[in-house]
């Protein structure tokens, strides 16, 4: 997890990165050490609390917690800052002038007590107990609320002309964020021009191995038999990311990524056959891409399925979901290919009652059962869907063709 920059508020937060400075003191708990340059607090860590006896000439102060959420003061001397449920990795004081000191926790044995701030994929529940050790719940004082999603983008719930009367309570995305997997929850306010980062734990899965929602994942896929070299540049950083035994690139075999020394990186590597890629996390525009040699046809693709740009047959997204509980067990035919997409989410991802067989005349078959509703089976279509018909069970179901709700017959009958 990287830090985030702060957003614009009325008041500038300390953004100072606590994760990339962890070779303070190790202090077990406390530290009275000095340095020349640095403030010198007298402090405790107790688990999930910084308590401060005496700031000496520091001003401000940034908690990062183990799972990556942190508090952060700007200004003021609180006696103590911390957030319930979450454990205290290490603390950073700055004094005005900029100069920082950064002490390690070793929380051995600690309980950190319930989370006052708690997370389901796509919803969060504040409870006023997240800013007890912060002198006061902030109300009226709040500046900002902001929803971080994982697909990158924020939405600001509050801002400071028209602040919650209230903090706790229940957050969800709204409009086009409805539904969205929140990556964090941040609440900025004037009581010490505070602000809680608190990460959702559930949102790792959903970032496919990147780092923070400012990444994007870009992926090269084999579209049809035969290898795809190929070389892209990006401005900005590049890394290799490995999904699966079948998603992944591999620097140091065939795989390569270089620092160009101007802001820019390139990478270099072969891929190819069906349903095997390369995967990279960046930060910034891919600039370039070339396929350098090979016969395979690829798809490239960020964030899982926005396309950016595929040399192979048209694939399409075809989705058999239930719409009440009980049973669906259908069957489709393809006058081409078709692939299970096991990552659609937790609720539209084929599975191993699923299956494609190939029928060895150029179509093949799907076999798939699922059941209950808003559950269903997800599959990249390249070629015409030529029958489909249900097996078994006798439960409601859709079926979801790029996004757009057809019938069996529609979905045959278009070809």
């Amino acid at each position: 997890m990287t830090d985030r920059p702060l957003r614009n508020t009325r008041r500038t937060f300390l953004a100072t990165s606590a994760l990339g400075a962890l070779a303070g003191i190790a202090t077990s708990g406390s530290a009275g050490e000095t340095a020349a340059t640095a403030p010198d607090p007298e402090f405790t860590i107790d688990c999930s609390v910084v308590r401060v006896d005496d700031w000496d000439t520091a001003t401000g102060a940034r908690a990062v917690f183990g799972d990556g959420s942190f508090v952060s003061i700007g200004q003021g001397t609180p006696d103590r800052f911390g957030a319930p449920g979450r454990v205290v990795e290490s603390v950073t004081f700055t004094d005005p002038n900029g100069n920082d000191r950064t002490f390690s926790n070793d929380p051995t044995g600690c309980d950190p007590g319930a989370k006052a701030i708690t997370f389901t994929d796509s919803r969060v529940t504040v409870r006023g107990t997240e800013f007890t050790d912060v002198d006061a719940t902030p109300d009226s004082l709040i500046s900002t609320v902001d929803l971080h999603l994982v697909d990158g983008t924020t939405e600001n719930v509050y801002h400071y002309d028209g602040p919650p009367t209230d903090v706790p309570g229940v957050y969800r995305g709204t409009g086009d964020n409805e539904g969205k997997v929140i990556e964090a929850f941040e609440i900025s306010y004037d009581l010490n021009y505070t602000t809680h980062y608190v990460r959702n734990p559930a949102a790792d899965k959903y970032l496919l191995g990147k780092e923070s929602c400012q990444d994007r994942c870009i992926e090269i896929v084999g579209a049809t038999d035969g290898a795809v070299d190929y070389e892209f540049t990006v401005d900005g950083p590049v890394r290799a990311v490995t999904l699966s035994d079948r998603r992944g690139a591999t620097p140091g075999g065939n795989d390569a990524i270089s620092d160009n020394g101007d802001g820019t990186w390139t990478a270099t590597g072969s891929t190819g056959n069906p349903g095997y890629s390369d995967v990279y996390a960046v930060d910034g525009a891919v600039t370039s891409f070339t396929q350098t040699g090979g016969p395979g046809d690829y798809v490239l693709r960020e964030s899982e399925w926005r396309i950016l740009e595929d040399t192979s047959p048209s694939t399409d997204l075809l989705a058999v979901v239930a719409t009440e509980s009980g049973e669906v067990d259908y069957e489709f035919t393809v006058d081409g290919v078709a692939r299970p997409i096991t990552n659609a989410g937790d609720k539209r991802s084929a599975a191993g009652n699923d299956s494609v067989t190939d029928n060895g005349d150029g179509t093949v078959t799907v076999d798939g059962f699922t059941g209950n509703a808003g559950y269903g089976d997800t599959y990249a279509v390249t070629g015409d869907v030529t029958d489909f018909q249900r097996t078994g069970g006798d439960a409601d179901f859709r079926i979801d063709y790029n996004g757009t709700e057809v019938s069996p017959t529609d979905l045959v009958d278009q070809y």
